[in-house]
């Protein structure tokens, strides 16, 4: 059992949001996007007991901003938890049957799912934040009856229990006897009584011994005897110097992990040793205990959320990159922070999120395989869905239309038709105006799988930028870094990615990549048929000509070293081949040139790049498309 949506509203910096999970989900974004707060939210929620007062949220859960200076005042703290079985019956026999009350069946696929909500307002008459947690039928109505009763809640939760481990974490305190992991994990160890009985005796004549060591400890224990004859009781106790652990739990309880960094180099503790090695260190604690003692704490049909926030901290890039590995293997589910980009390097597209904070409040982005619109089920949208190839389901568990790809124009009229007449179709039409909006920018397993294999070396680097700059090769992606720091525009320095698309995969992919997740994007191509073509490429995956019109540039000579020779920066070319060695490039005429330059594309770009860069007069001269695009980039949106 999964979460597989999750909605909030007036959380933290969150107004309103919705995301959608899977097995792995990455949350990526900038500092105070909503990142920990979607995290928070998720652990108030499957944490929490039913009706406890002042337990999970404070009034600085409560969102506030311009309009809502008070958290007493306005709309409350609202999340909603989702899950769905992917197929019919995968959650146990068990699961289903203690859970009955609160599972919403769709009666044709089968599948079951659940629907919680939890709350919090203000109450004056309590004068509390009173917190309320609820399930909900597919109408987002709360259940009556068996299914509102808080014994339902109590074995929800045992069946999902949530983990988090925050990004600052400390040694001396997740190895201690009294931490959420690390003690509990302690405390499941079994000493078999007869070792246990035999150690005690050990621990005494050791103890025993150590003391007639030395008759200043001698005569220190008989000097604490005399508290018996002090103390008022009419049964005199006995007092002792125990050097040695007095049982196998005081052992235990002092147990350390050490660690050697190589062979020779002495064994220190964990909290000796540097901050990578400490991090790595809890992270791997929090991997034991779930694998090791989860089963016996829940039951076995539990599935563990497990919370992790920024994993890589003082992690090594290369540490990092393989980390990812050890987290996908956990058991459960995991939703996970991160500000690495070599993290995120191999995580697959589809697993990350991109959480902002834009104007309108916090969106989360993503690349779904389905799209879904909270619309009734009518008669009329059976036909419609057996036409459709498998594009259009109806999840009568959620009461939502769901599209699993690109929706024809075709289909959305027959959608719009099917409800017209109704008193709800102006919202029902919205809704289904935004799902097949939505599936505009649907990119299938394979073009993931194809841009994997390509962009895997600047995946981190690109989900974490701002903006994006598309370019054909090598040569541009040099050109257009020195060119913008000439006119005063670094791009690094903006977060602008430059993404050289013929080293990476295909130009459309990645417009619609950036349509999807949110990234302004432009691009500057070849003026030739190969760029024309690119062009063509891009417009074929639903871009209107005004947009295209806006975010492409072509270098009208031609390709770029027509273009170059074509703005009359020979003298600066051929200087570059003498440079190279090539002394005859000075008598070159233009054909010449253009052959020579590209023989060493990369060799002669670079050094322009670099020129151009220390040179803001070289720089007012480069073709203008990679002017007006660099110009273009200050005010993306």
């Amino acid at each position: 059992m999964q979460i597989s949506r999750l909605k909030i509203s007036n959380f933290r910096s969150i107004k309103e949001a919705e995301i959608q999970f899977g097995a792995v989900t990455v949350l990526i974004g900038t500092n105070n996007a909503g990142k920990s707060a979607i995290l928070e939210a998720i652990r108030i929620a499957l944490t929490r007991r039913w009706g406890q007062r002042g337990t999970g949220f404070t009034e600085y859960d409560v969102h506030l901003c311009d309009g809502r200076p008070d958290p007493k005042v306005g709309d409350p703290v609202v999340i909603e938890v989702e899950l769905q079985e992917a197929v019919a019956n995968e959650w146990p026999e068990d699961l289903q049957g203690e859970l009955e009350d609160i599972i919403q069946l769709d009666p044709v696929t089968g599948r079951a799912s659940i629907i919680m909500r939890v709350s919090c307002s203000w109450d004056a008459a309590e004068e509390s934040f009173v917190p309320r947690w609820e399930f909900l039928n597919v109408d987002r109505n709360p259940l009556a009856g068996r299914g509102a009763r808080a014994v339902n809640l109590q074995e929800f939760f045992q069946f999902l229990p949530v983990f988090y481990l925050e990004a600052l974490r400390d040694v001396t305190d997740e190895f201690s006897s009294r931490s959420q992991f690390w003690g509990k994990l302690l405390r499941t160890v079994q000493i078999p009584e007869p070792l246990e009985q035999r150690s005690k005796r050990i621990f005494d004549l050791l103890n025993r011994r150590l003391l007639d060591a030395d008759p200043l400890l001698t005569n220190l224990a008989t000097g604490l005897s005399h508290i018996s004859s002090v103390a008022a009781s009419d049964a005199p106790g006995q007092a002792d110097l125990r050097l040695l652990p007095l049982n196998t739990w005081d052992i235990l309880s002092k147990a350390e992990v050490i660690y050697q960094t190589e062979g020779g180099k002495p064994w220190l503790p964990l909290a000796r040793h540097g901050q990578g090695v400490q991090s790595l260190s809890v992270m791997f604690l929090f991997k034991a205990f779930v694998e090791l003692i989860l089963s016996d704490l829940y039951r076995p049909e539990s599935t563990a959320v497990l919370a992790l926030e920024e994993p890589e901290t003082h992690l090594h890039p290369q540490a990092a990159r393989s980390l990812w590995r050890h987290i996908s293997e956990l058991p459960g589910q995991k939703i996970v922070t991160t500000h690495s980009p070599y993290f995120l390097q191999h995580v697959p597209f589809r697993d990350i999120r991109v959480v902002r904070v834009e104007a309108n409040g916090t969106t989360v982005s993503s690349l779904p395989r389905q799209f879904r619109a909270p619309v009734p089920h009518v008669p009329q949208i059976d036909a419609i869905i057996a036409d459709s190839g498998g594009i259009i389901t109806y999840d009568r568990s959620l009461n939502e239309l769901v599209l699993s790809g690109t929706l024809p124009e075709n289909q959305y009229r027959n959608l719009l038709v099917a409800y017209a007449g109704r008193p709800d179709t102006q919202g029902i039409h919205a809704a289904l105006r935004k799902a097949c909006d939505a599936s505009q920018e649907f990119i299938s397993d394979a073009e993931l799988e194809k841009l994997g294999t390509f962009a895997r070396r600047i995946r981190g680097e690109i989900f974490f930028a701002r903006r994006w700059l598309l370019v054909e090769g090598q040569s541009e992606y040099q050109l257009v870094h020195g060119i913008a720091k000439g006119l005063g525009y670094d791009l690094d320095e903006h977060g602008v990615a430059v993404i050289d698309f013929q080293n990476n995969g295909s130009p459309e992919i990645f417009a619609v990549l950036a349509r999807a997740l949110g990234y302004p994007w432009l691009a500057v191509v070849d003026g030739d048929h190969a760029g024309h073509d690119y062009i063509a490429r891009i417009t074929a995956r639903n871009f209107s000509a005004a947009e295209i019109a806006r975010r492409t540039y072509s270098l009208p000579a031609g390709f770029l070293e027509q273009q170059l020779v074509e703005d009359g920066l020979q003298n600066e070319l051929k200087a570059i081949l003498v440079s190279f060695g090539n002394a005859a490039a000075t008598d070159f005429d233009n054909e010449t040139l253009i052959s020579a330059l590209e023989n060493d594309k990369s060799g002669y770009a670079a050094v322009l790049a670099k020129q151009c860069a220390e040179n803001q007069a070289l720089a007012q001269r480069m073709p203008a498309p990679f002017r007006d695009a660099i110009l273009a980039l200050r005010g993306l949106t």
